[in-house]
């Protein structure tokens, strides 16, 4: 039961004296024709932006993922301004909240392969959200193991190390539940993780000193309520009011509604709201959650002022995670996360694992959903051929 979000966002613009609250929509006339006078007048971006977008668009659909993926990289900041001339003020108030929400980072540590690999996916289809949460989707894979008969899931048992026994099998410790004995062993951990137990086999020690891939942080803020939403379409509503944007007094990178988009993200009579702050705001409140809950809730009553005194006092606050490593980095760094269809789930940092080891992740293909799916496949594909 997926539901999808419109294409386009709302903008939070930088206050004006004629419309102090002013969320401005950017569309996609290309997949809803209805909004192009909308897309025209929008104030985010000139009209040169306006028609730069086309060639873009043009390029993402005409060429293939792999073609993209094969083009000379730079950095995404580069690759708007130069290659495709985008003015400041567009990249400003769109394309930095709106990239740098999805990949956790500056855009001049993003990869213009990530930029023309999302463009093109948001091009051609849509985000979209599953009623129950994400959490549907682990519970579908479990559900479809366990009805083969022949999987033994074992949850909340951290493995502490991997080893080869005399026997040429693997012994995987955990913490609380001793060993178990295998003879393939898939390693799906984020990428640090992986480097740290590959490296307690024998012959692999030197991994344990190799640099690590720089890992991306993210924290987000929860909130649940009982009156309508502020924004009653399925949209992602973006901080475009530029360099105040993930300051101490403007956190918010921006905010979406999921009981919106797919109402089985809340019970009925409920909605939730979704704020997305990234990793300099978070730092700016680490230990001082109470703090941050409100500057976020002042913050969101001045893009919702019609709402504020319920913001203020009447929704409630669910609870803020710090995601750590939340995704690899995908440009720059020893093992940067930017490789279609995934590396080889039997070469690690560069060097071929014992056989029978396999390794997955978001870490080993691109820093995305899909090439966490993908190299997940690909590995469990590899270890299925081995047991045959």
């Amino acid at each position: 039961n997926l539901q999808q979000f419109l294409p386009g966002a709302l903008v939070k613009v930088p206050s004006s004296s004629d419309d102090d609250n002013h969320l401005a929509r950017v569309s996609d006339p290309l997949r809803r024709p209805q909004d192009t006078l909308v897309a025209i007048m929008s104030p985010i971006g000139t009209l040169v932006d306006k028609i730069k977008t086309v060639p873009l668009l043009l390029h993402v659909f005409s060429n293939s993922i792999e073609e993209l993926f094969e083009e000379d990289e730079i950095s995404t900041l580069t690759c708007l301004t130069e290659r495709w001339g985008f003015s400041d003020d567009m990249v400003s108030k769109f394309f930095r909240p709106f990239l740098e929400g999805i990949y956790l980072c500056p855009l001049e540590e993003q990869s213009s392969r990530m930029f023309h690999f999302v463009m093109k996916m948001f091009s051609e289809g849509a985000a979209a959200l599953p009623a129950g949460g994400m959490q549907t989707v682990t519970d579908q894979l479990v559900e479809k193991a366990q009805a083969t008969g022949i999987v033994d899931l074992r949850l909340e048992k951290p493995v502490t190390s991997l080893r080869i026994g005399k026997d040429g099998n693997f012994r995987v410790s955990c913490s609380n539940a001793g060993t178990i004995i295998a003879d393939k062993v898939i390693v799906a951990t984020e990428g640090n993780v992986a480097q740290h137990l590959i490296s307690g086999l024998t012959g692999y020690e030197d991994f344990q000193s190799l640099p690590e891939q720089p890992q991306r942080s993210v924290g987000c803020l929860y909130y649940t309520f009982k009156t309508e939403a502020p924004v009653l379409d399925p949209i992602l509503i973006l901080s475009g009011i530029g360099e105040k944007r993930g300051s101490a007094k403007s956190p918010i990178n921006n905010v979406c509604f999921p009981s919106v988009v797919n109402n089985g993200f809340a019970p009925d009579g409920y909605s939730l709201c979704s704020v997305t702050v990234l990793r300099d705001a978070m730092d700016m409140y680490r230990g001082q959650e109470a703090e941050l809950d409100t500057v976020v809730r002042q913050e969101l009553a001045d893009w919702f002022p019609d709402y504020a005194a319920d913001i203020m006092e009447e929704w409630e606050f669910k609870g803020s995670y710090n995601i750590q490593n939340a995704q690899p980095a995908h440009l720059g760094g020893p093992a940067p996360a930017n490789v279609h269809q995934g590396r080889d789930c039997s070469v690690f940092r560069g060097k071929q694992l014992p056989q029978g080891i396999f390794i997955c992740g978001d870490h080993m293909a691109t820093s995305t959903l899909n090439g966490a799916l993908q190299s997940g496949v690909s590995a469990g594909s590899a270890a299925a051929l081995e047991l045959l």
